[in-house]
């Protein structure tokens, strides 16, 4: 009786899913952006250590058809491996110095912020995305008055390895949760906030003891009721590959980041995977027909979320693996389920080779540590 239950539950929940991945869909298949900006940006991008295909990155970042910009890349002192290489490109780096009571990224952010020159829109990214010349024309496109614009990171996997999918596969999975409506989020690779509004909202203040900048700025936005719009346009391409042991320490450290900071996204989110994998892996033994409709559901919306993907990545971005994406979402949903006991049992995580306990949204314990190199 138990198991029909949760079949009952987990095709439910299929429908709603595929509801909104259509929804989402359509969404990035319409959205156009038609406002033009020549408003003086400045861009912010912290660096710690050398990413994959380091200086191509640095140098798309450079290299936009927006005219009226400069960039500040910011590091934690001149010893770290990424001063060099930017100095060499001739770019403006500032050491911000080892942060103390959060996260480097946000202190990095924060210390640059604060000391930057005037500008009318701030705009956060990733050293390890890859952006096309037009990335930062449309961020702005998509930028309004009192709003947040923000993109998204699609991991591009160039061949089959396995941990690689599977990054990109559950990493893809959020993009079914963007669409037109107030529950977007903020992505500090790609988000562009106009400096009244960022001063009106006090992200600084904000930042204090925070260890996710785009956590943080998601919560003040949506706290004070500054809606956050998602530009498809602008779905990121990140390259590289990862490790099975990186793969875990990347996913579990996103989801001990929404426990702290979206504690009631995440309880959700636990309930969700844990019906759907008690569901879909006890079917396939007793029941095979509820089985398969469990997973049709799945491979669905999977189906529809690529083919959105598609329309808005360019197609050097596009993995030769279409099918994995589409047919791998039980596996992806095991992984989740696993971030999930995993971050429910610590809130301790490394970040860029640096160890961090998470006590609440504004209060983080700095440690030294090792780790994996992953934004």
């Amino acid at each position: 009786m138990i198991l029909y239950v949760l079949a009952a539950i987990a095709i439910l929940q299929g429908i709603i899913t595929l509801v909104d991945g259509i929804r989402a869909a359509r969404y990035m298949r319409s959205f156009r952006p038609r406002r033009g900006s020549k408003e003086r940006v400045a861009v912010f991008c912290p660096c710690k250590g050398i990413d994959s295909d380091f200086e191509k990155n640095i140098q798309s970042i450079l290299n936009q058809d927006y005219s009226n910009y400069e960039v500040h890349f910011i590091v934690e002192s001149e010893e770290d491996a990424a001063y060099s290489i930017l100095r060499a490109m001739g770019t403006d780096v500032i050491a911000a110095g080892r942060a103390t009571s959060r996260g480097q990224k946000v202190h990095n952010l924060a210390y640059a912020v604060e000391r930057s020159g005037p500008a009318d829109v701030y705009v956060f990214c990733d050293s390890d995305a890859r952006f096309p010349p037009n990335w930062l024309s449309r961020l702005l496109a998509g930028l309004e008055p009192g709003k947040v614009s923000s993109g998204y990171r699609w991991y591009v996997a160039n061949r089959f390895h396995f941990s690689t999918l599977m990054r990109s596969a559950w990493n893809a999975s959020s993009v079914s949760i963007l669409g037109d409506h107030d529950r977007n989020f903020a992505w500090g690779g790609s988000t562009a906030i106009h400096r009244e509004t960022f001063e009106r909202l006090k992200i600084l203040d904000a930042w204090r003891g925070s260890v996710s900048d785009d956590y943080t700025i998601t919560r003040t936005a949506q706290s004070a009721g500054a809606k956050i719009v998602f530009v498809p346009e602008c779905l990121v391409p990140s390259y590289g590959e990862c490790s099975f042991l990186e793969l875990l320490e990347f996913s579990t450290r996103q989801i001990i980041i929404t426990r702290v900071y979206h504690p009631g996204l995440w309880r959700v989110g636990f309930i969700g995977h844990f019906v759907f994998n008690a569901a879909f892996w006890s079917l396939f033994f007793v029941h095979p027909v509820l089985w398969l409709f469990v997973y049709l559901f799945s491979i669905a919306k999977s189906w529809v979320r690529y083919g959105a993907v598609r329309a808005v990545l360019p197609p050097t971005a596009l993995s030769g693996y279409a099918w994995f994406y589409i047919l791998s979402s039980p596996l992806v949903a095991l992984l989740y389920l696993y971030n999930m006991i995993a971050s429910a049992l610590s809130r301790e995580i490394v970040w860029r080779e640096i160890h961090y306990k998470l006590i609440s949204p504004n209060e983080t314990h700095v440690f030294g540590g090792s780790g994996a190199n992953e934004n």
